[in-house]
């Protein structure tokens, strides 16, 4: 016989919904905490989630009883929808830049009582409900998060670490100025003597790589030149730095300035120099998109934007709570960035 959990259909919002005589909207409200609903109404529709056994009564429940006090932290393993198939869980927990936002995160946690998450990959609505979870933050959602959408279906609260492309009108998340960093960084290679600059492009779908892009193009379209963008792939980062590298070095004229967006790029924009004969920064410049450990020890020591992510991390827990909180906000949170100048971009 079969058992009788592979024939449930599976409750919907919708269901809901319609059960408790009030709009999907209100619905997703109410157990997602997103706004202020009418108390009585508020109490009709958790109850009829409860009663229909709809998944996320677990949510429900926890609305009740004061909620799970833990929150979930997303990493960014599913942003490679690219060509080359998708970014593996363990290089994103191999980069320094988002454990330290993991970091950052748990602190500010756990000084307001909450456990931090580190999440599995998530590959439907079963998993996630396993989880367990308050809220949610997820890091560098790409446009159309599955992500996103699941726990939107479930009702759990969410924060981003970077916008979603496809929801200009979302206010929860927590961003760098990703257009002001990279004009500054291009400035400051402009005024040592880079005219021809080219930018290892991060090709994944992130709001952080589309807006570094644009000011690329802009900045490169203000002075009347080339803009030099090259998609980089996410899979084994050094590697696809180092083979895009090895191809602009090989063309006439050649860059005189790399400036390479994803962590790990850097490494093999050196590699690919130190091939083809070429010193830093006596014969080409190189800058980084993101700050570590990698750039700051490398030979020579690379010029980085430091995101700040220790920052970010704070941020974001502290957005999320507000969020479980009820509370509301005006605007997304912009942390500040810093530039670090060192030794591959100063000339002799």
């Amino acid at each position: 016989m079969r058992r009788a959990a592979d024939t449930t259909t599976r409750v919907t919002i919708k269901e809901v919904a319609a059960a408790a005589g009030v709009s999907p909207t209100t619905v997703s409200h109410t157990l997602s905490g997103k706004r202020r609903v009418d108390p009585e109404t508020r109490a009709r529709v958790v109850e009829t989630a409860d009663r229909l056994g709809y998944r996320a009564n677990r949510t429900a429940r926890a609305l009740r009883a004061g909620g799970t006090s833990t929150i979930a932290f997303m990493l960014p393993y599913q942003a490679a929808d690219t060509a080359d198939g998708e970014v593996e869980l363990q290089e994103m927990l191999d980069l320094e830049y988002y454990m330290r936002i993991a970091s950052a995160a748990a602190t500010t946690a756990f000084e307001s009582g909450h456990a931090l998450l580190l999440t599995p990959r998530v590959e439907d609505r079963a998993q996630l409900d396993a989880l367990g979870f308050d809220g949610a933050i997820v890091c560098d959602p790409v446009r159309g998060d599955r992500r996103l959408r699941q726990l939107e279906e479930a009702g759990i609260p969410a924060v981003t670490i970077e916008r979603e492309l496809d929801q200009p009108e979302h206010r929860w998340y927590v961003a760098g100025d990703n257009r002001q960093n990279m004009r500054r960084l291009l400035d400051h290679l402009e005024a040592v003597g880079a005219r021809r600059i080219a930018l290892l492009s991060a090709a994944g779908d992130w709001a952080w790589a589309a807006e570094s892009e644009e000011a690329f193009g802009d900045w490169s379209a203000e002075r009347g030149r080339e803009a030099l963008i090259e998609p980089t792939s996410l899979r084994d980062l050094e590697r696809s730095a180092y083979e895009r590298t090895i191809e602009l070095l090989g063309r006439d004229p050649r860059p005189d300035a790399i400036v390479a967006l994803g962590a790990d790029y850097p490494s093999g924009v050196l590699r690919a120099a130190r091939e083809r004969g070429l010193q830093v920064p006596r014969d080409l410049l190189v800058a980084a998109g993101i700050d570590g450990g990698n750039v700051r020890h490398s030979h020579p020591p690379v010029t980085a934007i430091d995101l700040q992510p220790d920052l970010q991390g704070a941020a974001a827990a502290r957005l999320l709570i507000a969020r479980l909180r009820g509370e509301d906000v005006a605007r997304p949170c912009t942390t500040p960035s810093l530039l670090h100048v060192r030794a591959s971009t100063r000339p002799a």
